[in-house]
């Protein structure tokens, strides 16, 4: 399905498959050791949390193009933590496979100008860390600053910006009663890669909602992102979601999953950017 016609495309898709594989043998076997370290004494528990992978999550959606046709994309999304001197980070690192019928606008995030070919693979790897000190979350607002990244690991110019790039980011949390609420904001700016293709410079701010409807049901608003592109036109530079669904937990052995469907239309986009989306996630908690 991915494309492999050039050596460039094999060994960023080896890039990004082996990204991908390293972070989950590593967070398996950390998991496993931390798990077996830890003793009846409550500071050995303490030390025992290091490394530590919270959920994994997997996402399907299908968008619908303006003309009709429908473009598939599954996602893969990692958050984990890990002590650093006085600090707890956080790390979500989110990287998708797609198959577009065309190229998209601004579609993955950051591929300000898709190729005319149409192509399948693997996009750029996007990833971000915030720093917290430690016991300083313990409360109804969490907000710590960090920063993200986007590594050109597209198999295809469709896919990828073709660029490195870097930038401020903020993660807010809000959790009280039976609502966990908050927004994650990335600003990015390409910093090195091909010279041939357009600089990016774009913001993200990823809202989320989750509402309790009973022990197992939430209502959840988790949209892709709202994005501006601010060096494209006007009318032609963002995406705003509006929309949301239904989350389920259940039970798997002792592991906890939960899948959710969700459904947006994109009350701002561009001209021949995605008009709805059609959203599935399984989280493995």
């Amino acid at each position: 399905m991915f494309d492999i016609n050039y050596p460039k495309c094999v060994s960023r898709s080896i890039c990004a498959t082996a990204l991908i594989a390293a972070g989950w043998v590593c967070s398996g076997v950390a998991s496993v050791q931390a798990s077996e370290s830890i003793g009846d004494d409550p500071d050995d528990a303490e030390k025992a949390q290091g490394f530590r992978v919270d959920s994994w999550r997997s996402w399907f959606f299908v968008s619908f193009l303006p003309e009709g046709t429908e473009a598939e994309t599954l996602g893969l999304e990692t958050e984990s933590y890990f002590p650093l001197g006085s600090y707890e980070v956080k790390n979500i690192s989110y990287l998708e496979g797609a198959d577009y019928p065309r190229p998209i606008p601004g579609q993955p995030p950051g591929n300000l100008s898709p190729g005319l070919e149409v192509e399948a693979g693997i996009n750029d790897l996007l990833t971000a860390f915030w720093f917290s000190r430690n016991g300083a979350h313990h409360g109804k607002h969490h907000f710590s600053l960090g920063f993200a990244a986007q590594l050109p690991t597209a198999t295809t110019d469709t896919l990828g910006s073709g660029k490195w790039s870097i930038g401020p980011s903020f993660d807010y949390e809000y959790e009280s009663g039976r609502l966990f609420a908050g927004a994650i904001a990335l600003q990015l700016w390409s910093v090195a890669g091909d010279e041939d293709r357009n600089s990016v410079n774009y913001l993200m701010v990823k809202p989320f909602a989750v509402s309790a409807l009973n022990p197992d049901w939430d209502a959840i608003y988790m949209p892709y992102g709202i994005t501006v592109y601010w060096d494209k036109p006007s009318g032609e530079d963002a995406y705003v979601p509006l929309g949301g669904g239904f989350q389920r937990h259940f039970m798997w052995g002792s592991q906890k999953l939960n899948f959710s469907t969700q459904f947006f239309k994109n009350v701002i986009r561009p001209t021949k950017g995605t008009e709805y989306d059609l959203r599935f996630m399984l989280e493995f908690v």
